[in-house]
């Protein structure tokens, strides 16, 4: 038994290399790193540049195709447009136009065809017969504009309308009809490198040609990024129509507002990525096999000594005896001796120490940060530096890798309640804000909800783990957790506080109470800091509002009446503090505004309301000025008046203002009745000179029999004649709008109560008729009462309905909807139709006199709409134009509740 437990002699020292070479190894290889990462580094930045490169060559190669299309475009614009000029149109010789354009067609291919402005083709030397309707290019060419279409059937149509000259009306429609391959040929005439697509895309969204497999995706819907891309260009990563990964470029051609994408495969795009990892890989081997051959050649030398000095080490730590080493270098039999005498006397003393040491230093670091964190909850109110220092006091505390402060938002104006990372510890904020909003997981849901403790030894264990698929790709480490909510006083949840670690078993129950303690510490603080930065808001919006004020400010007591300071008021009209208090500011309003302006005020306080109201006030200097009040009551809590706040605003200039442009507007109207009844006279002598004509015509025709061109010459003049009528009849109508429209200006309104539901049924009864032989309804909802004109009030709504009817939409029931509600004071009527539409770009001209919007298809001189706005000012309102081309027209008309 004693030979058993005698101490073991050490082991003679023996050469063992092994552990040298790996050390050796990895000191040289620690050397290579730097240079690996460094080749890593610029062999990544080349292949990233490389494929910045390529992406940049899809981009540009993009805007060069859309540059070609719109070239392309562009000049069979041109080409129309110079046909369009042909005097043959003008004059409306058919025959000699289609000579022209078949000599065109023969040149250069280009099939034209010639419609009238109701679709019914003249011409047509197309392969295919164009449809005899018109579309929605065809619409804007009737505007008078050039227009291209999207993708039909394979083709492509451009089109200009044909113009008689010096004048707007539209004689005919010139179009080309065009394969979709013509668009194919101007992608591919500069080249397409292999494995890159090409297409374009027309403004419905429709593929209108593609460089590869045009015959499949001809027509179809454009993928949804390229759909959703609205700006001039762009690009993304997704797929081709195929279902390949792609990276696409796209830009937009201005002319058609077609866009041309360029996609290049994301498989070259990788390849120098591919080609940077098998140099670095090479790179690689070859630093580490120099590593290797370095450690081989100098470990050789000085393993034995150091490795037999180990085994002595080893033996002296295990408390063995170890005699000192004998046929090694000096120095090392000397460090062996050493350490042989010295071992035993210092392990004793050292572990001491170091426990006492270690016990102090975590104790003195616990107070220091301790003492520290108490200092910041007392005087620190910023949420954010609050947060920082409760966090990195308990990660100190717990141990933790990482630690976090999650704030509870509540719901409020800026989106529904949810949370938010305040302050991070141990790590990037990148690697939490990166995954979003925390969910709310088994494992959170506790925390989240004031639950309670949550203590987790190893998370990957426990079964609240992986509720919603476990830890997100890239997140940091953790194993061992613990979360802790940081309620305030009143019960509220504040936030959480999250600690985790990413080795298993390193908190327990006294981290736990540790931090449970701070977070009660810091819910008392955060409770300051939202208090503090809620009054800080309340005195900063108080602040700015004097300040936006350009008015006097002034303040009465609950009860209405003036008291303590008004600087401003006494800046004003000069008053003393008892001149003005009570009701003594009254004194100051001019003695015609006085008595009104003291009973409006009382009325406004008894009922508790906003105070509007304007009158005249006595500055210091003893000249009247004209201000507009606005008051309010501040209420307390329980709902009583705590004071009324107002403000004086000087409204002197605008009311000058308003006189003097109402008498501008008096002089213009009676200037517009003397100009439009003036020119009636030489409008009748031309109606008399134009009948002399027609009655002559026989006389004419009879002087010129036998001549040459006597025909052609009668048909002129007959043509001229019916020209000179059309405009008299046309000027005549101006004439008449003219006159209306002053005589409108001119007339007093009456304002009387209106029922406005019963007015606005009278007036869809009157367009019964038309309203049923349209096919079209019309909903009347509860409308607001007025007090108006009932004369204007009715024409301004009898015209809006009355046009809902006319422009309605011809491939679908008309439905007419009016409704109206009060905002701010003010009645708003809408009148909502599903017509044909108005173009954003005439949503301000069709308020304007003889203007018209749309096919002309419809009998009117353009002053419907700008007398409707004549009439709405005139009431003191305003109507606004919301609308949209295929879906229809809304008109909102605001009046005030009560005229004059």
């Amino acid at each position: 038994m004693q030979a058993q437990q005698a101490p073991r002699e050490p082991a003679p020292a023996r050469s063992r290399p092994g552990s040298i070479v790996r050390r050796l190894v990895v000191f040289a290889l620690g050397l290579a790193v730097p240079i690996l990462i460094f080749g890593g580094v610029v062999l990544w930045q080349f292949a990233g540049a490389a494929r910045a490169r390529l992406e940049g060559e899809a981009l540009g190669r993009a805007r060069m195709e859309a540059a070609a299309v719109d070239r392309e475009i562009a000049n069979l614009v041109a080409t129309l447009e110079s046909l369009s000029l042909a005097n043959a149109l003008q004059r409306g010789d058919v025959t000699a136009f289609r000579e022209q354009v078949q000599e065109l067609s023969r040149r250069s291919g280009l099939p034209a065809t010639l419609r009238d402005p109701d679709g019914r083709r003249l011409i047509d030397l197309g392969a295919e017969p164009m449809p005899e309707r018109l579309d929605a290019a065809d619409e804007a060419a009737l505007a008078g504009r050039p227009s291209v279409s999207g993708v039909v059937d394979g083709r492509f149509r451009v089109t200009v309308p044909v113009q008689r000259r010096g004048g707007d009306a539209v004689l005919y429609l010139l179009s080309f009809s065009l394969p979709t391959s013509r668009i194919r040929d101007v992608l591919a005439a500069g080249g397409v490198p292999e494995g890159w697509v090409m297409s374009v895309v027309d403004r419905d969204h429709r593929v209108l040609t593609r460089t590869r497999a045009p015959e499949r995706f001809t027509g179809t819907d454009a993928p949804d990024e390229l759909r959703r891309a609205t700006g001039p260009e762009g690009s993304w990563r997704g797929a081709s129509l195929e279902g390949a990964p792609f990276f696409v470029a796209y830009a937009r051609a201005g002319v058609p507002d077609w866009r041309v994408a360029v996609g290049v495969p994301e498989e070259a795009l990788a390849a120098p990525v591919r080609a940077s990892l098998v140099w670095f890989a090479g790179l690689g081997i070859m630093l580490a096999a120099i590593a290797g051959v370095l450690a081989l050649a100098f470990a050789r030398g000085i393993a034995a000594p150091l490795q037999a000095l180990r085994d002595q080490a080893v033996a002296l730590g295990l408390g063995r005896p170890a005699a000192a080493l004998t046929g090694v270098p000096a120095e090392v039999a000397a460090v062996s001796a050493e350490i042989a005498g010295a071992a035993q006397r210092q392990r004793e003393r050292v572990t001491e120490r170091e426990r006492a040491a270690a016990a102090l230093r975590s104790e003195t670091q616990r107070l220091e940060v301790l003492n520290r964190l108490g200092t910041a909850l007392a005087s620190e109110l910023d949420r954010q530096r609050l947060g920082d220092a409760v966090v990195e006091a308990a990660t100190r505390l717990t141990g933790a890798a990482y630690g976090a402060l999650f704030e509870r938002i509540p719901e409020g104006p800026d989106g529904p309640e949810h949370w938010q990372l305040l302050s991070l510890t141990g790590g990037p904020r990148e690697a939490f804000t990166r995954f979003g909003l925390p969910r709310v997981t088994t494992l959170f849901s506790q925390t989240f909800a004031a639950g309670g403790v949550v203590l987790s030894e190893d998370v990957t264990t426990d079964p609240r783990y992986g509720s919603h698929g476990g830890m997100p790709k890239g997140h940091l480490p953790v194993r061992s957790y613990l979360a802790v909510p940081v309620v305030s006083g009143t019960g509220v949840t504040l936030g959480a506080l999250l600690f985790g670690h990413p080795e298993p078993h390193r908190f327990g129950t006294r981290e736990a109470a540790l931090v449970e303690g701070l977070a009660g510490h810091a819910a008392v603080a955060m409770d300051n800091a939202l208090l503090f930065a809620s009054v800080r808001r309340a005195q900063d919006r108080f602040e700015a509002a004097v300040q936006a004020v350009r008015g006097v400010l002034w303040t009465n007591d609950a009860a209405g009446r003036m008291t303590g300071d008004q600087p401003a008021w006494a800046a004003l009209t000069g008053q003393a503090p008892e001149q003005y208090a009570g009701y003594g500011w009254a004194d100051a309003v001019h003695p015609d505004d006085r008595a009104a302006s003291v009973e409006n005020w009382n009325a406004a306080v008894a009922e508790r309301r906003r105070f509007t109201h304007e009158h005249r006030v006595r500055r210091h200097d003893g000249v009247f000025r004209t201000y507009a009040i606005q008051a309010v009551p501040v209420l307390d809590p329980d709902g009583s008046i705590r004071e009324w706040v107002g403000v004086h605003s000087d409204i002197t200039e605008q009311r000058a203002a308003e006189t003097a442009l109402r008498e501008s507007n008096e002089e213009i109207q009676r200037y517009a009745y003397i100009v439009s009844h003036d020119l009636r006279a030489p409008l009748v002598n031309i109606m008399g000179f134009t009948s002399e004509i027609e009655a002559s015509q026989d006389d004419i025709r009879t002087a010129l029999a036998g001549r040459p061109q006597a025909d052609r010459i009668d048909a002129d003049l007959a043509e001229s004649v019916s020209f000179i009528k059309a405009a008299i009849t046309k000027m005549d109508g101006l004439i008449n709008a003219i006159l209306k429209l002053s005589r409108e200006g001119r007339r007093n309104f009456q304002p009387e109560p209106l029922a406005m539901t019963a007015l606005m049924r009278s007036l869809a009864n009157a367009q019964r008729h038309q309203t049923e032989t349209a096919g079209a309804a019309i909903e009347i909802g509860d409308l607001p009462d007025l007090v108006a004109d009932r004369v204007a009030v009715g024409q301004i709504f009898g015209n809006l309905i009355d046009n809902a009817i006319k422009y309605r939409a011809k491939d679908r029931p008309g439905r007419i909807v009016v409704t109206g509600a009060v905002s701010d004071g003010l009645a708003v009527f809408r009148v909502a139709d599903n017509g044909r539409g108005i173009d954003a770009r005439d949503h301000g001209r069709v308020f304007e006199l003889f203007r018209r919007s749309g096919v002309q298809d419809r009998p009117g001189d353009g002053i419907g709409l700008a007398h409707v706005r004549t009439l709405v000012r005139a009431l003191g309102g305003r109507i606004d134009l919301a609308s949209e081309i295929g879906v229809g027209t809304t008109f909102s008309v605001t009046l005030p509740l009560r005229q004059g």
